[in-house]
């Protein structure tokens, strides 16, 4: 499967739109699911997920197979972009500009717009201090929803693994996933505020 996957990036990186499409359509899920608990809507989720795509197709060639599955790195590049988005929400709060940092993007390359996805020790602080108030968050979640919102948010399986794991229909993976969302979102919303104001 791995080498199936090494053949699909490669594809890629060649310009064979039919392997983008193929790769957004396997992906997508797992890239909207982590996105979503620090969107401000599906809208913004939805902006995330698009920017984070962009972001995988410039640097595919940074994909190493012996370093680990695809599925691995397309997490890895969608939490650093996460935590990017994160941050400079933050910093517009803060500053209450549009004239600093990443607005005035429009006049660098994209390529040159796109951060390194080797994590800074800043980063690395962001995305631990991330992970913490989901954490966080997720225990306050109604216990029946909990475990499942745990195996998706933060353990990342899909709703066929966590029904296996379970061992409950999918359709209630889908349920309870659906109601602890809204939970999980509601919660986060006054720490993602107060971590902002930090």
């Amino acid at each position: 499967m791995q080498t199936a996957h090494y053949d699909l990036v490669q594809q890629c990186r060649q310009g064979d739109s039919r392997a983008w499409e193929q790769l957004i359509a396997e992906y997508r899920g797992l890239v909207y699911s982590i996105c979503l608990p620090f969107a401000n809507s599906r809208e913004d989720a939805e902006d995330l997920v698009q920017d984070t795509f962009v972001k995988i197709w410039h640097n595919l060639g940074s994909y190493d197979p012996s370093r680990g599955e695809l599925k691995s790195w397309i997490s890895t590049v969608a939490r650093n972009q996460r935590v990017d988005r994160f941050r400079r929400d933050s910093n517009q709060r803060h500053t209450q500009s549009l004239d600093e940092g990443w607005d005035h993007s429009d006049t660098l390359s994209l390529s040159d717009r796109l951060p390194d996805l080797n994590p800074s020790p800043a980063d690395s602080a962001a995305t631990r201090q991330v992970i913490e108030m989901v954490t966080r968050a997720v225990e306050q979640v109604a216990p029946e929803m909990r475990e499942v919102i745990k195996l998706r948010f933060i353990f990342e399986m899909d709703n066929q693994e966590i029904a296996h794991r379970l061992r409950i229909p999918e359709g209630t993976v889908k349920s309870r996933t659906s109601r602890g969302r809204v939970q999980l979102m509601n919660l986060l919303t006054p720490m993602r505020a107060a971590l902002g104001a930090a």
